[in-house]
């Protein structure tokens, strides 16, 4: 199942809420996240998606999937 990548829902291919950008279809559980998606794409697939960013935060290191992007599953607030 594809993954909202502004806010890291799963979401149904059959959704309407879909746009193609740099040569992929991105999928979205609502109009608030395809929106925001749409005025920053780079904001949410830049540096190669954020699943693959990483950083230090404070001396100890982490990766941003799980952290930030999972505290919104279950419901997103857009």
């Amino acid at each position: 199942m594809p993954i909202d990548p502004v806010c890291g829902m799963e979401v149904s291919e059959d959704t309407g809420l879909k746009v193609e950008y740099g040569g992929k279809v991105y999928y979205f559980c609502s109009p608030g996240c395809k929106a925001e998606f749409e005025a920053n794409p780079e904001k949410y697939i830049g540096m190669g998606g954020m699943k693959d960013h990483h950083h230090s935060h404070g001396g100890h290191g982490h990766s941003h999937h799980g952290h930030h992007m999972g505290h919104r599953r279950g419901g997103c607030h857009h």
